[in-house]
Parts: C-alpha cells; sequence; structure tokens
C-alpha cells in the first residue's frame, strides 16, 4: 500500500467517525456543504498567506545578500513552520472576516428594526417628526 493511499485511508476514516458523532449529537447534514465551503476558502487563503510569506522571505533574504548584510539560506523560507503560521495567520483573517460580516449583518437587521411597520425608506427628513413635536421618540 503506497503512503499516500494509507493517508488518505486515515483522513477518511477519521472523517466519516467525526461525521458520525456530529450527526448523534444533533448536527444537521445539510449544514456540511457550507461548512466545507468555508474550510475550502480557509485553506485558499492560508495558501495565499503561504504564497507571500514566502515570498516576502525571499525577498529579504536577497536583500540582505544584496546588501552585503549576511547571508541567509532560501530554503529557510520553506520550512514547515511557514505553513504553519500561515495558516494561523488565515483563520485568525477568516474569524476577523467573518465577525466583520456578522457585525454588518446585525447593524443593517438593526437599522431596518427601527423603521416604522411598513415603512421600507431609511430615516430622513420625509419620516423625521416635525420641528417642536413633543413625545415622538425615535
Amino acid at each position: 500500500m503506497s503512503d499516500a493511499l494509507y493517508i488518505l485511508g486515515v483522513v477518511a476514516a477519521t472523517s466519516c467517525v467525526v461525521y458520525a458523532a456530529g450527526r448523534r449529537r444533533g448536527m444537521r447534514a445539510g449544514l456540511l456543504p457550507p461548512a466545507l465551503r468555508r474550510a475550502i476558502r480557509c485553506v485558499g487563503v492560508c495558501l495565499l498567506f503561504w504564497g507571500g510569506n514566502v515570498a516576502v522571505g525571499a525577498a529579504v533574504a536577497l536583500l540582505v545578500r544584496g546588501l552585503g548584510l549576511g547571508f541567509i539560506w532560501l530554503y529557510v523560507n520553506t520550512d514547515v513552520s511557514v505553513l504553519v503560521l500561515s495558516a494561523l495567520q488565515a483563520l485568525a483573517f477568516e474569524s476577523w472576516r467573518t465577525e466583520h460580516e456578522h457585525e454588518r449583518e446585525r447593524t443593517a437587521g438593526a437599522s431596518r428594526a427601527d423603521d416604522p411597520p411598513g415603512c421600507p425608506a431609511a430615516p430622513g427628513p420625509a419620516h423625521d417628526p416635525p420641528h417642536g413635536a413633543k413625545g415622538v421618540k425615535r
């Protein structure tokens, strides 16, 4: 058996176990496709960070060499720690982006909740109470 098939088998087995455990806990199977899309997006962001980190690291190494400040091996930038740290960067960025989206949805929902019923327009001069009107709260 090749190493690649062995690794795929282990990953498939753990995926099946986690899926079964999630279903037993009441997690809906219909939520899995959006979760997989988010995971694939996160992997893509991780690869972007990794490529950026390797490129910046190579540029810095070449700059240090060119300025005669020392010698940095280019292969240092391909160390597995760069990939792991890039994955952490991607997770942090995706979490930040997701929180931003949720905050935008909450503020958009809150501003719609403040509008009078049946009034889709944003508050403005046509919806503001006349000057001097008392007891009108917004």
